[in-house]
């Protein structure tokens, strides 16, 4: 059997951490800066309830008063 190998991983404060060029969201998601893809995942999304939904969520409102 080989030995194992020891490696280490230095320690790094957060400000030392530089990202002043770095798109954050770029680089974490991939999305584009210039919001093409932001945009296409936004329509992905519905923003209102479907007639059904908004129906069920009125009766239990009112159920409650």
């Amino acid at each position: 059997m080989k030995p194992m190998v020891i490696t280490s991983t230095p320690f790094v404060k957060y400000h030392d951490i530089k990202v002043n060029d770095v798109d954050l969201l770029e680089d974490a998601w991939g999305l584009n800066s210039d919001f093409c893809d932001v945009t296409a995942v936004l329509r992905q999304i519905k923003v209102t309830p479907g007639k059904r939904l908004a129906k069920r969520l009125i009766e239990r409102i009112r159920k409650k008063d």
